[in-house]
């Protein structure tokens, strides 16, 4: 089995192909991919993609480049995410 364990589908450089970059995967004989969030707005994201495909999962987390961005809140988002 292979597993793409990082990947940021949830960026909008796949907004327009982001179903065809799946399905490629795929058809690679990639199984699973694994997309993470890096800020609160990323891990919103990353968690609808990985409601939209079954062979997609999310990570969610705050990169240290974003902590700055954390506002009240954040960290419970990320619970309930």
């Amino acid at each position: 089995m292979i597993v793409d364990s990082h990947t940021h589908l949830e960026m909008p450089e796949f907004d327009d192909d982001r179903d065809k970059v799946v399905e490629r995967a795929r058809n690679a004989g990639i199984e699973f991919m694994v997309t993470v969030g890096t800020n609160i707005a990323y891990c919103r994201e990353v968690v609808s993609l990985a409601e939209r495909y079954d062979t997609v999962y999310a990570a969610v987390g705050i990169h240290p480049h974003d902590v700055k961005e954390i506002g009240k809140g954040t960290y419970e988002e990320i619970r309930v995410l």
